[in-house]
């Protein structure tokens, strides 16, 4: 008997013998993970992180391939690079962002119509939990969303709040079993809910090892940032560029209650030993991560600076805007005739003329004032 609405409940709720080694390897995984991640001092950077993979990831399996890096420019008010050989390319670009970020949304901030399309998935959820637990319900819940003809997006969304609610994770991890829905997938439900499971699992692996790889640079960093006096800020300084995504120098002498030109101290000396990066190429507004962040500098459009040599304003057409290289001071046929450029002389038989009517007007007037 399936699923006719949150209230009704098939009867046979006892899981099949395939979904038993997958239902108990998600909940050892998700039980390790929520520990490791409770009151961890990077959260907000592992936030993110996980954010914009399960972002790639859902827009990745519903059709649009984009560079999480790509988003995570976009998110923080960033230039991305638009890559492409011809404007077709480019603009597909552009379209898988903006479905890359219409997925992050619905993960991370959804807006009043999207809180609207998830109250029926919560529903559902929280009805299967009550028969087969979280895990098993979701997976039985999500199947049924689907085979009823609904969006995978609202789901997503009421997953990432039905793992909190469920007291299953403590944290709003974006764990939605993306790849669950790939082209090749089967969708029977003895089939299917073993392998949602087991993506589960994977999903929650890769987010622990990325986590361990977060940790141990962050280690390492504040290694090398040791060694400095009792009273430096050093230490400090490093563990807020680790723990936020990006961080001007501004917020960062914010948050250590230094001056602005101290904190750019500490920034220049962690560029200089390598264990930061700057993902903004040195504009005006300088943004700066953690030495794992330097595929979002690859990914953010450099600023545009002065060519040297050339004037202000926008180049005539067909005019060679890069530098000329110089030719060889011997090479006498290179060098140009300036006696045939010599410029023509000028008139200045109008002005003469103007000068000798303003004379006579100012003789004329000191007459009729005598």
């Amino acid at each position: 008997m399936s699923i006719v609405s949150p209230g009704i409940i098939r009867r046979d709720n006892r899981p099949g013998h395939g979904s038993l080694p997958a239902l108990t390897r998600a909940a050892l995984i998700f039980g390790r993970l929520d520990q490791r991640l409770h009151t961890h001092p990077l959260l907000p950077a592992i936030l993110f992180r996980e954010r914009l993979e399960a972002a790639r990831a859902c827009a990745a399996v519903d059709g649009f391939l984009i560079d999480p890096w790509h988003l995570a420019a976009e998110l923080e008010g960033l230039k991305p690079r638009v890559v492409g050989e011809s404007a077709y390319e480019r603009g597909d670009v552009i379209d898988a962002a903006r479905a890359a970020f219409e997925r992050y949304l619905w993960l991370v901030h959804p807006d009043g119509r999207q809180k609207d399309a998830m109250v029926p998935a919560e529903a559902l959820l929280q009805a299967e939990a009550r028969q087969a637990g979280p895990l098993l319900g979701a997976a039985r819940a999500f199947h049924h969303w689907i085979e009823t003809g609904h969006d995978r997006s609202a789901m997503r969304g009421a997953l990432v709040r039905f793992w909190q609610g469920s007291h299953l994770l403590r944290t709003p991890l974006p764990l939605v079993a993306a790849k669950a829905f790939a082209s090749d997938a089967p969708w029977s439900p003895s089939e299917w809910i073993p392998l949602f499971l087991s993506r589960l699992a994977e999903d929650a692996h890769a987010m622990e090892q990325r986590v361990i790889a977060l940790e141990h640079g962050w280690r390492m960093a504040r290694a090398k940032a040791s060694g400095q006096r009792s009273t430096s800020r050093a230490t400090a300084a490093l563990d807020l560029i680790a723990a936020f995504p990006v961080l001007s120098a501004s917020r960062l002498a914010g948050m250590l209650g230094i001056s602005l030109k101290a904190a750019y101290l500490h920034l220049e000396r962690f560029l200089a030993e390598g264990l930061i990066v700057e993902v903004t190429h040195r504009s005006a507004r300088r943004l700066f991560a953690l030495k794992g962040m330097a595929p979002l500098r690859e990914a953010v459009r450099p600023p545009r600076r002065a060519v040297p040599g050339r004037r202000r304003g926008r180049p005539r057409r067909g005019e060679d805007i890069m530098p000329q290289p110089t030719s060889d001071p011997a090479d006498t046929s290179q060098v140009p005739d300036l006696s045939k450029h010599r410029p023509e002389p000028i008139d200045y038989t109008a002005l003469e003329e103007a000068l000798a009517a303003a004379d006579a007007a100012m003789t004329r007037f000191r007459s009729v004032i005598d």
